[in-house]
């Protein structure tokens, strides 16, 4: 694949293209500071994923999304900025993704694998390498009841075995998001298809969400409305 990159700050250039070069090999990445470098690149490069920086001096992202789409309209677009704000107009542009500066590499990540299931390179059908003690074992994100953790180790509970692993909650978050598992408490991941109930714990002061398995997961009341959210986005009404 071919990644484009634009941004009119060297050095946050550089950085972007640093991280990027994790994921793709630097002689396929191509960048771009102003107007006349971006359009002798895509007027003879065929870009398949271009990093675009929302403020520059003699255009801004959103410009260079609508030329790119014009242009080669196979391309997908990533925004990226340092202002969090600039989010939401973003999204009138129908992003891959939208990430802030400087990039993060595990956040990378999530942007190459969302590629790759709009290429139709993964997906639901796409397995997951958990490291065992003997090598390592391949399970469907589906078996996955829950994800905790327990004594300093992040734990995957599936339908008959469980998983310790060395990753972080956190980064479990970001590899699992896109499965449709939701962060409901700091120490517990849990797939949104299979709650069946979420109800106010006894005192009132949190909630439990209660699985298809009878797994009682407990839900901080700052992430009720969140999750809430989640589950519409997943398509449950709410009567």
């Amino acid at each position: 694949m071919n990644v484009l990159i634009v941004d009119d700050d060297m050095r946050s250039l550089e950085q972007s293209k640093e991280k990027i070069a994790l994921y793709v090999p630097s002689e396929r990445i191509f960048t771009a500071t102003n107007s006349v470098e971006i359009m002798r690149i895509v007027g003879s490069v065929p870009v398949d994923l271009a990093f675009l920086d929302i403020e520059m001096p003699d255009t801004d992202g959103f410009f260079v999304a609508d030329y790119l789409r014009e242009k080669q309209p196979k391309a997908e677009s990533v925004f990226l900025t340092g202002h969090v704000e600039l989010g939401a107009k973003s999204y009138d542009y129908e992003p891959l993704d939208f990430l802030c500066k400087p990039l993060d590499a595990m956040r990378l990540q999530k942007t190459f694998e969302r590629y790759k299931k709009v290429r139709g390179q993964g997906g639901r059908d796409e397995k997951i390498a958990i490291e065992a003690a003997a090598g390592f074992v391949m399970i469907h994100p589906d078996e996955i009841r829950y994800i905790t953790r327990e004594n300093r180790k992040s734990v995957i509970y599936c339908e008959e075995q469980k998983y310790m692993v060395k990753s972080t909650l956190d980064e479990l978050e970001i590899i699992f998001s896109d499965f449709g598992l939701f962060r409901c408490h700091q120490s517990y991941l849990v797939p949104l298809g299979k709650i069946k109930q979420v109800r106010q714990s006894e005192f009132g002061r949190a909630f439990w969400a209660v699985l298809d398995a009878g797994d009682k997961i407990p839900v901080s009341r700052g992430k009720y409305a969140a999750l809430r959210q989640e589950i519409s986005k997943y398509g449950a009404r709410f009567v």
